[in-house]
């Protein structure tokens, strides 16, 4: 018949050993859902579990005369020792484990935090930097603007500079060039042994060839340097007439005074035959010089007897009405005036 203190001490031990089952199983749990925290403690209680289970069934196993031996010699008291301080350090394992496990927790989170702090930190340094960034490119910008302005402003001043140089250049060209034309014809080095109206058409030719008519077309001054040239003329020319004279008449004896090859050259220089009609219709003095010099170089038996008189009819019939008497400042300025403006035309078609 079963002993009831027996049937007492087996339930213990079976209700022990379900405790001890669970608390193995939950121990094996939390060991694979946190495998890095406590494995050292974890695994002492486990097995510090392990022998006091194996204890109690051994006691559980041996009989009463077993039993009654082990109290003689002694061996249940080594063996409830043993038992008591696997239990002891099994505890002690468990607390060290738990210990391990907070303290980990608590360094977890005072990482989240610092980690936080330096998050927040980092986001605010990236807002500054942005804003930084946004203030660098709005003054780039604006550094850009005003860089572009000034290149504007600056380029605007080089070209009036460029231009003021330029039309100094051509200014100074065209004084070179009337000084040098007007010196040379004075001083008698050109155009010697010609009457004086052929040698202000071929002067004039000359000068308006020159820097003097790009100098008029860049700048648009047509007075400066006709006025100059007609003054030169008429305060160095000794030939030229104090009154009122028929333009036909100085026509007829400047033709007369010529040589013959001079005759010729002349009327090659001033030949108005290859002359566009359009070109004519604004020189008719021109005109009327012209052909007075290409009816002189006819053949005597077919020349006529007055070429500068037929040559003025002409102008008149074909090209323009001009007057018959002139003085000398009003030829010359007219002479003047035709040959530049039909220089400068030529010159801005090309």
């Amino acid at each position: 018949m079963t002993n009831l203190s027996d049937l007492s001490k087996s339930g213990r031990l079976g209700q022990n050993a379900s405790i001890s089952s669970q608390f193995t199983r939950h121990l094996e749990e939390l060991q694979c859902r946190v495998p890095v925290v406590g494995d050292k403690a974890l695994i002492d209680l486990v097995n510090g579990i392990q022998v006091s289970k194996d204890l109690i069934r051994y006691r559980k196993n041996r009989g009463f005369f077993g039993q009654l031996l082990d109290t003689l010699n002694g061996s249940d008291r080594k063996r409830q020792i043993l038992l008591d301080g696997n239990l002891i350090t099994g505890e002690e394992a468990l607390h060290q484990w738990v210990l391990e496990l907070s303290d980990s927790l608590r360094i977890s989170q005072v990482a989240l935090e610092v980690t936080q702090q330096s998050l927040l930190e980092a986001r605010d340094a990236i807002r500054r930097q942005k804003q930084r960034l946004q203030m660098q490119e709005e003054a780039l910008l604006a550094l850009g603007q005003g860089l572009e302005r000034l290149a504007q402003q600056v380029g605007t001043r080089l070209n009036e500079l460029e231009a003021r140089v330029r039309s100094l250049e051509v200014r100074v060209a065209a004084n070179e060039d009337l000084d040098r034309i007007v010196t040379a014809w004075a001083a008698k080095q050109t155009y010697t042994n010609l009457p004086w109206a052929v040698q202000v058409a071929l002067l004039a030719r000359e000068v308006f060839s020159s820097s003097v008519a790009a100098y008029e077309l860049e700048t648009g001054d047509t007075t400066g340097y006709r006025s100059l040239l007609v003054n030169k003329i008429l305060s160095t020319s000794k030939q030229l007439p104090q009154s009122f004279f028929g333009l036909a008449d100085l026509l007829d004896h400047s033709w007369v005074e010529m040589e013959k090859s001079d005759r010729n050259l002349c009327a090659a220089l001033l030949e108005i035959r290859s002359i566009p009609q359009q070109r004519l219709t604004n020189t008719p003095r021109l005109f009327a010089i012209g052909t007075t010099l290409e009816l002189a170089t006819l053949p005597e038996e077919a020349r006529p007897s007055k070429p500068g008189q037929i040559a003025l009819s002409l102008c008149r019939n074909q090209i323009d009405s001009i007057s018959r008497v002139t003085d000398a400042r009003e030829f010359v300025t007219a002479v003047v005036e035709e040959t530049a403006n039909d220089s400068v035309a030529l010159l801005s078609r090309s």
